[in-house]
């Protein structure tokens, strides 16, 4: 019954927006009917060539229907952050140009998305752990459900798509919460350049050297980071009893870019880095800690490589993905003098083609979809391979000059090693022009995610039906405006999944994988921008969510909150003759209780999180760049467990171009 409810809703959703279709065509005349068409034709052929390499359009995307459309008239909450923004911001990675937006209440193990071997920083969207797909120009970047940007280099991204809402339509498994598509910038014919650049800071220090040229482009660079004596909130009062350290760390990246025709393009990006990490336990004596006898003392060591083959046909309108996605973690356990047992090798393939027919305004996409995910346990000398096919299809109808209508669909065959799984997933977008600026839009669609690959034998003993899949429905509409110098957007949203997967604990005090129960988010986003002349512009956003999962293990079956409710954001620029600033504040509050194994139950503390950036362009050729973070200097929680984000810290980046 709940399926079919789910379904009906829908179907619901749906109707009501095609309701529309009826009255604004007899509200509109022939003629503006033949102008507006012609328009929406000139605006998809320029957006065509910008697709197959021209001139790219700063506020169109293609990830959330996989095909190139305006942001105003794409039918679902999205932002767009450009290499303009990332460099302006100065943003320190990926996963902070990332986590700095509403919607975001990512996991990280330290600053900007620190992990440590497989305790992985994570991008999460919309508060939902473990299910937002990352993908590099459409090649999924997630193993075990990790949705990790830790192989990409910032210098090398053109720009980053962010798609909320449940998006497994169109891109198969874990896009929960929404999919994130990491696009990476081509070589240009005529434009030929060598950027060197050094930073230093009072934690981190940076050398980078990016080369440009016609058909070929490379980034190569070394980070080192400073030891941390005391990474976590540890005390009495605090969420830990645990004083954990950080060592110094070390990471070496090259990404590679290469144009082989005007139609194909290969992409490279390699990283090896190593930190240490550990600890001394305490317990409660009366009123104060002592230190016990238990102590940590880890070295991780990370290996990632990604490789894809991109081709974009220009004329026959086929698009076709080849991806390679590897990780290889080695972890050394200094107190036991052995092998970490999590040590693995992870490594995923896809091959991904589609088609898409213009038929005048309206088109459509076919599509065929492969991937495989393989997890090898080195340790414990175990491993598993999961392989899945997909056939989905998308049609987008343009009934009026301001209504459109797109129906998805997916099929998908699943051979796992505990259960094959046959999934269909539908989904339904609206999309209605209230005016030329204005355009409001419904999104209904179902998502699904299988537990991880190597479920089969590493949480057997406590599962042995095994890890059921999770799945759901995200309900959503939303309005966006454009005019001018002003934009803003907001959007209202219900998501409803079933079998959310999480931690419980055995007999020992390990972590093992369980299905939680239930999840549920009702939430609202907004967001305003206004650019006031040449000189300043500013974002104002804000969100506010509840959610929630229901475990059906308890006794009261409650609902219990699983992420933080309230976000804020303040972001302002400015830009004047050879100077360029940013201040930007993001606020994640009302965060959920967590009741820790060795520390004090507790809500975790508000984040306040408020960043600087100064960039003055001293010559032609130079650029000087201070970015300060975390000026209020506070102690700001980057997950439930108590890990921290830097205290106040700076980066100084000078850069040459040759």
């Amino acid at each position: 019954m709940k399926g079919k409810k789910h379904l009906t809703w829908a179907v619901f959703a749906a109707v009501a927006g095609m309701s529309f279709a009826g009255e604004a065509y007899a509200a509109e005349n022939a003629a503006a009917g033949k102008a507006a068409a012609k328009t929406t034709q000139v605006q998809e052929q320029s957006a065509e060539t910008a697709e197959s390499g021209g001139h790219d359009l700063p506020d169109t995307l293609v990830t959330a229907q996989r095909r190139r459309k305006s942001e105003l008239d794409t039918p679902a909450t999205t932002t767009i952050i450009t290499a303009k923004d990332i460099e302006k911001a100065g943003y320190r990675n990926v996963f902070e140009a990332i986590d700095q937006q509403i919607g975001s209440t990512s996991t990280s193990y330290g600053e900007a998305g620190q992990d440590f071997g497989f305790s992985a920083g994570r991008i999460t969207l919309r508060g939902y752990d473990r299910g937002t797909l990352v993908m590099v120009n459409g090649v999924p970047m997630n193993l075990k459900n990790y949705p990790s940007t830790e192989n990409i280099p910032a210098a090398m991204v053109e720009r980053i798509e962010i798609v909320k809402g449940a998006a497994s339509t169109l891109y198969g498994s874990e896009a929960m919460g929404g999919v994130i598509n990491i696009i990476l910038k081509k070589p240009k014919a005529g434009e030929e350049a060598v950027k060197a650049s050094v930073t230093a800071g009072n934690y981190f220090k940076k050398a980078e050297v990016f080369f440009q040229g016609d058909r070929f482009m490379l980034d190569v660079s070394r980070e080192w980071s400073k030891d941390i004596p005391h990474s976590n909130a540890f005390g009495l009062d605090k969420v830990s009893w645990i004083d954990w350290w950080v060592g110094k760390g070390q990471k070496n990246r090259l990404g590679a870019s290469v144009a082989l025709t005007d139609e194909l393009s290969l992409n490279y990006n390699y990283t090896e880095g190593n930190i240490t990490r550990g600890g001394i336990k305490y317990k409660k004596a009366g009123n104060h800690l002592v230190k016990t006898a238990t102590k940590y003392d880890y070295r991780f060591e990370d290996y990632r490589h990604t490789a894809n083959l991109v081709y974009q046909g220009k004329e026959n309108g086929i698009h076709a993905v080849l991806g390679y996605n590897y990780r290889k973690v080695d972890g050394y356990d200094y107190v036991k003098h052995a092998k970490v047992d999590s040590n693995a090798v992870l490594d995923g393939e896809i091959f991904d083609v589609q088609k898409t027919w213009k038929m005048g305004v309206d088109s459509l996409i076919l599509g065929y979809s492969y991937k495989r995910e393989a997890v090898d346990l080195i340790e414990k000398k175990k491993d598993a391979t999961r392989t899945g096919n997909a056939l989905y299809a998308s049609y987008s109808k343009q009934f009026t000059p301001r209504f459109n209508f797109t129906l998805g669909l997916r099929g998908e065959w699943i051979n796992d090693p505990e259960k094959d799984q046959s999934v269909f997933m539908p989904q339904f977008q609206t999309d209605y022009k209230l005016d030329k600026d204005t355009a409001w839009y419904i999104n209904v669609g179902k998502a699904f995610q299988m537990p991880t690959v190597d479920d089969v034998f590493r949480y057997k003993n406590m599962n042995p039906q095994g890890l059921r899949p999770e799945n759901g429905w995200t309900y959503e509409t939303g309005i966006k405006h454009r005019h001018g110098n002003d934009t803003w957007k907001a959007a209202v949203y219900h998501m409803d999944m079933k079998n959310k997967l999480g931690w419980a604990k055995d007999a020992k005090g390990d972590y093992y994988a369980v299905n939680k129960g239930d999840f549920r988010n009702t939430g609202f986003e907004a967001e305003y921008m206004k650019r006031f002349n040449d000189t300043w512009s500013v974002t104002v956003g804000a969100g506010y969510s509840n959610p929630q999962v229901q475990d059906p293990a308890g006794k009261k079956r409650e609902w219990v909150q699983d992420a933080g409710r309230i976000e804020g954001l303040v972001r302002v620029d400015y830009k004047k003759d050879k100077w360029q600033g940013n201040l930007n504040l993001k606020y994640l509050g009302d965060r959920e209780y967590y009741k820790p194994s060795s520390g004090t139950a507790q809500d975790v503390p508000d984040k306040l999180q408020l960043n600087m950036n100064l960039i003055y362009t001293a010559g032609k050729n130079d650029t000087v760049t201070l970015g300060v973070y975390n000026l209020l200097d506070r102690e700001n929680y980057s997950n439930r467990y108590g890990n921290l984000d830097l205290p106040l810290n700076f980066r100084l980046t000078y850069a040459h171009t040759f």
